[in-house]
């Protein structure tokens, strides 16, 4: 998986910038109370949030600056706590050395590929995948039947076709064996994008593929709900006042009408096993008959209120879906449960739509974080490729990664 690196990275330089700060506390004879101690994960998260914690990417000079900006106000607290402003230049010191050690993890752990296409037709899909990518560095594109230039162009990555001939099996081979990394293209674009191709996508390939675990785990599937229901506790508990803010927020969207104008939204979903069942949310939109408009809410949407504008970008909107997940109906984490007028038309018309339906749909997911806001049956398809990755790698780590990605939405007010 394509986070198994940053994870470990992030691991390393969590327990090193551990050790930093406390040998910094010893230095400065500081004493080990609670508030020095829960600073750290305060830190740590905001690193995240800025976009700081991420070993996916090359160092750039603004994680610096960000974090120079984090470690300040966390030295400052401490500053005001102990009342030592020789902290000052602890600060500097932390900052100098985490930043150093951020850096020299990226050059000593991180490599660019060179990466090689292996197709008979240029595929522009795979071709800006790794173009974007700045961990991966283009080399050009050989046709399957040329495969012997490959050794000239210094290659360090061969992508290669799903369906290839027995004659191109042997080169391939022969390429591994020489030590140059070769994948398929669908492992290619879970490993780098996080996502599943559909379009290539069989019911042979599920069949045979790795993964998919935690539709026969019930070990998975019991803890997996034990997380939603104390989750769901713990979010009603600290969202009923911003629940009780959104119910009076909507029904003053129209004060003239404020006892007739409903807060919330009823639509039938369709859930696990594609059976159907009833979600409720706060309205965003204003009353419509939806006969008589497009099926697709897109991101300018003119049924769309100003509250409703407001409370969808901070996902205001989803809280009272903790109800249905409180009911088994839903999971915190899983695909987005379809409106069943359009799931229906999906199952007719996308590869394998129904493998979503394996799983309990969900408040957040990986399709949700990871591509924007969507209104046609392109997107639909784009967003089922993220769906399938996350049922087949779906564990407690992928969860957790989700969360935090979602809580980032959130606070950036990018919602969806």
């Amino acid at each position: 998986m394509k986070h198994s690196q940053n994870i470990r990275g992030r691991i390393i330089y969590t327990i090193t910038l551990f050790f930093l700060l406390e040998i910094m506390r010893q230095s400065f004879q500081l004493s080990g109370e609670l508030i020095f101690y829960s600073l750290f994960p305060i830190m740590l998260f905001s690193y995240y949030i800025f976009d700081t914690f991420s070993f996916n990417k090359k160092y750039r000079y603004r994680e610096f600056i960000i974090s120079a900006a984090i470690n300040g106000l966390i030295f400052y607290i401490l500053i005001a706590y102990y009342k030592d402003t020789s902290l000052i230049f602890g600060w500097v010191f932390f900052t100098i050395v985490q930043n150093l050690i951020k850096w020299l993890y990226n050059i000593i752990f991180s490599s660019t590929e060179r990466v090689v296409l292996l197709t008979d037709r240029l595929d522009d899909k795979l071709e800006n995948i790794i173009r974007k990518n700045e961990k991966l560095s283009y080399k050009g594109c050989v046709n399957l039947d040329e495969i012997g230039k490959i050794k000239s162009m210094n290659a360090s990555e061969v992508i290669y076709p799903i369906e290839i001939t027995n004659q191109a099996i042997n080169e391939i081979y022969n390429l591994k064996m020489s030590g140059v990394k070769v994948k398929d293209s669908m492992a290619f674009l879970q490993e780098v994008e996080g996502k599943i191709d559909i379009d290539s996508l069989s019911k042979d390939w599920v069949i045979k593929a790795r993964g998919f675990e935690v539709l026969s785990s019930s070990f998975e599937q019991r803890i997996k709900r034990i997380l939603d229901i104390s989750m769901s506790l713990v979010i009603l508990i600290i969202g009923a006042p911003f629940m009780i803010f959104t119910y009076f927020l909507v029904k003053f969207d129209n004060p003239k009408n404020f006892f007739n104008n409903p807060a919330f939204f009823r639509q039938k979903r369709i859930g696990a096993g594609g059976k159907e069942f009833e979600i409720v949310k706060f309205r965003s939109m204003r009353l419509h008959d939806p006969s008589e408009h497009s099926k697709y809410a897109s991101k300018k949407d003119d049924r769309i209120t100003p509250v409703g504008k407001f409370i969808r970008k901070t996902r205001l909107d989803e809280l009272p879906q903790i109800f249905n997940v409180l009911k088994g109906d839903m999971s915190f984490v899983g695909p987005r449960p379809e409106w069943n007028e359009l799931g229906r038309e999906y199952e007719k018309k996308i590869n394998m739509y129904k493998v979503r339906y394996a799983v309990k749909p969900g408040l957040t997911g990986w399709a949700q974080v990871m591509y924007p806001y969507g209104a046609s049956l392109e997107d639909a398809k784009k967003k089922l490729e993220y769906d399938i990755y996350y049922i087949k790698h779906q564990n407690f780590i992928l969860d957790i990664i989700i969360l935090f990605k979602t809580v980032k939405v959130v606070l950036f007010g990018k919602g969806m």
